[in-house]
């Protein structure tokens, strides 16, 4: 299976640790790491993208951010069935659903990365986010899984959409980030489940996604990972793990991790952004 998204891989099914307990993190901001996501809604292969798809006319008569979201997720998702196995040979969005009209299938990683580009063609800030399971050193699969988050201004959160499965989620009429999400199925609150394309149960999707979230990570500043980076471990991901926790040091007995910086702060995971940002 090879890296795409900046370092997310592609996921199985593997005997993972199914028991969800609450996570610990500090609060305190380090300022440490500068996350940033100016608008790239006019890069040209985004254009491109916006132009060869009806993106605009899905979210026409949207009445918020969020509900545009939930209309370019669940047409994402409807494109092509997932395929654990199968890696385009291109990583960018057009590719992709190029590919899907010919009856391929892909991977989980592969409906991050059209829905990150469809999102940011259409203006939003948005980010690829893997999550690894606690027990990532000592799987030799299914131990990773590639969803994104996604920043709402009116709200000055990220919120998780998992475009795989069509899937958001909220409590209490706010939409969650991952680590909310984890920290709902862990102290077992009654959260919502968004499910508009009717892919999976709540009960069913509760427990897939609990042990995938342990470890969150996403790239700094949009930063592809090349083979030289991991050669040298030149440090362009952050990645956010639980106080107590160790840094895992493998990714499915397969490939070293030493490409990110690691930190408790959910501040620092999770920054407040401005409207130029």
């Amino acid at each position: 299976m090879s890296p795409r998204l900046g370092g997310l891989i592609a996921l199985g099914k593997d005997s993972i640790d199914k028991q969800i307990t609450p996570l610990e993190f500090d609060t305190v901001e380090t300022h440490a790491y500068h996350l940033s996501y100016p608008d790239r809604s006019s890069r040209e292969d985004l254009q491109k993208l916006r132009k060869a798809y009806p993106l605009d006319s899905l979210i026409k008569g949207s009445k918020s951010d969020f509900e545009k979201i939930t209309r370019i997720q669940s047409w994402v998702q409807s494109r092509w069935q997932h395929d654990a196995e199968n890696t385009p040979k291109q990583s960018d969005a057009l590719y992709i659903l190029k590919e899907a009209e010919k009856g391929k299938r892909f991977r989980c990683v592969e409906y991050s990365i059209v829905a990150s580009q469809c999102l940011s063609a259409l203006g939003f800030k948005v980010r690829g986010l893997g999550l690894m399971t606690k027990d990532i050193n000592d799987v030799k699969w299914g131990g990773g899984h590639a969803v994104n988050e996604v920043y709402l201004d009116d709200l000055h959160k990220w919120v998780f959409i998992d475009p795989q499965y069509d899937v958001m989620t909220s409590y209490k009429g706010v939409p969650l980030n991952a680590v909310e999400l984890q920290q709902c199925i862990a102290l077992k609150q009654d959260f919502k489940l968004l499910n508009p394309n009717q892919t999976i149960t709540k009960q069913a999707y509760t427990e897939w996604i609990g042990p995938y979230l342990y470890y969150f990570y996403v790239g700094i500043n949009g930063q592809p990972i090349s083979l030289w980076d991991r050669i040298v471990g030149n440090k362009k991901q952050l990645t956010l793990y639980p106080i107590g926790a160790e840094q895992p040091t493998y990714f499915q007995k397969m490939m070293r991790i030493n490409t990110t910086y690691y930190t408790h702060s959910l501040k620092d995971f999770y920054p407040v952004l401005s409207i130029e940002e």
